[in-house]
């Protein structure tokens, strides 16, 4: 086979199976199909051939989702609205730093968005990160923001950003550490010792207590590796809406503002289902042949046993097979808008909390601080525990955009891999 040549096959095979999938081309037989066109539902016999650009188009498809056998890493992260937010993000910020207005303290502000920051080797992610996250806003909406930022070290002075004008022209509030010496001298040996689990839970039950002090209606805690999407707030405010409609007074714990595409493939605790409809299709498929032979003299003289044998043994698992390979955020993709999401929900890098939940999510998160555990499994395993809805919004309205982790020694390389594929696509 000529180079590209598997390619274009693989394409034109899943882009059969997906587009019929979801209704676009009807059904088709294993008969009657060569690469560069097909025949409409093997009756009339037409051919139509499969265009170059729908080729491209499936390639683009199944090469950005990192849960199919045909991802590529190389186009997959490639940054495209990134890129965009970022100079965005960039230009709001040199122009912060030649402002001379300071905030007010927004205290009893709807909104208290929690930033906490450690300084970085390389780059600091929190410019770009309250950038976008405050570029676009209106006034009334930039004034229902209490803006905290966390510098989350004993000693801020050596974070690059402490001094730089634009903080102190938007945050509302810098949080440092207060305490006495007891207290800073265990958070330096942390520090030191790069005790990551202890750390990361200790710093954001500070900072959901100093939220919480302010008196905001929600608590949003981010990283500060993040991008916002142009309108976030506007979205999030009318999710959060929609949830206390559903939940009817109920309690729930968060509103997911990121989550990663990677940990919804194909996961093992539901193969049994997996498996159950595969054996239904095969008995759908297999049945369906038989009576439509026996009720039908035209199909007789092409439906003979060796026939049927091949559709069942060899087509359907190879189509089987192929759309599993092709992975399961292309084939079953979530709905967008807002959906529980109390599976599989990837990380901690934005949620949003109301006020009332936030006081049994400080105690949860501090009974576990010795634990070796992060932030984002503790809640998980409370709320499972507890019954406690969560919620996200498909797709998300931040993007991480990291490279280097904040919890420091060897957490580089799963860093790098955090990343929403379809949010790439927003213009």
């Amino acid at each position: 086979m000529a180079p590209g040549g598997y390619t274009d096959v693989m394409a034109w095979l899943l882009g059969g199976i997906r587009m019929s999938w979801h209704g676009s081309w009807g059904i088709y037989g294993c008969h009657g199909m060569a690469p560069g066109g097909y025949t409409d539902a093997g009756i009339a016999g037409r051919k139509r051939p499969f265009q170059s650009n729908e080729k491209a188009q499936v390639r683009r498809i199944f090469s950005r989702d990192p849960t199919s056998f045909f991802f590529d890493p190389e186009r997959a992260y490639q940054k495209v609205y990134s890129l965009k937010r970022e100079q965005q993000a960039d230009a709001f910020i040199e122009l912060a730093n030649r402002s001379t207005d300071a905030p007010s303290s927004q205290l009893n502000a709807e909104v208290c968005l929690g930033i906490a920051t450690i300084a970085r080797s390389e780059d600091q992610y929190i410019r770009r990160a309250i950038g976008s996250l405050l570029e676009g806003l209106t006034d009334a909406q930039r004034a229902s923001i209490h803006l905290a930022v966390f510098f989350a070290q004993t000693d801020p002075h050596r974070h690059p950003i402490y001094n730089e004008p634009w903080l102190k022209t938007l945050a509302n509030r810098i949080v440092q550490y207060q305490g006495d010496d007891e207290d800073i001298h265990r958070l330096r040996s942390l520090e030191e010792t790069h005790q990551s689990w202890d750390k990361s839970m200790y710093d954001y039950e500070y900072l959901l207590k100093a939220c919480l002090n302010t008196g905001a209606q929600w608590i949003m805690i981010v990283e500060d590796d993040v991008l916002a999407r142009e309108g976030w707030y506007a979205e999030a405010m009318r999710a959060l809406g929609d949830i206390e409609t559903e939940m009817n007074d109920q309690p729930w714990l968060y509103l997911r503002l990121f989550y990663t595409e990677k940990l919804f493939g194909w996961n093992s605790e539901e193969w049994p289902q997996y498996l159950d409809r595969s054996i239904l299709a095969f008995v759908l498929v297999a049945v369906t042949l038989l009576i439509s032979r026996s009720s039908s003299r035209r199909l007789r003289k092409h439906l003979s046993n060796g026939s049927i044998a091949l559709i069942c043994f060899f087509c359907l698992p190879a189509t089987i097979l192929l759309y599993f390979m092709a992975g399961r955020v292309s084939m079953q993709p979530l709905p967008s808008g807002l959906r529980r999401m109390e599976r599989f929900g990837c990380c901690s890098q934005g949620l949003i909390f109301p006020r009332q939940i936030v006081p049994q999510a400080m105690d949860t998160i501090h009974h576990a601080t010795n634990n070796r555990s992060y932030v984002d499994l503790t809640l998980e395993r409370w709320a499972n525990n507890r019954g406690l809805a969560r919620f996200a919004l498909v797709p998300p309205l931040l993007q991480h955009v990291g490279s280097k982790s904040s919890k420091g020694f060897n957490f580089d390389e799963g860093a790098n891999s955090i990343w929403n594929f379809e949010f790439e696509n927003y213009t």
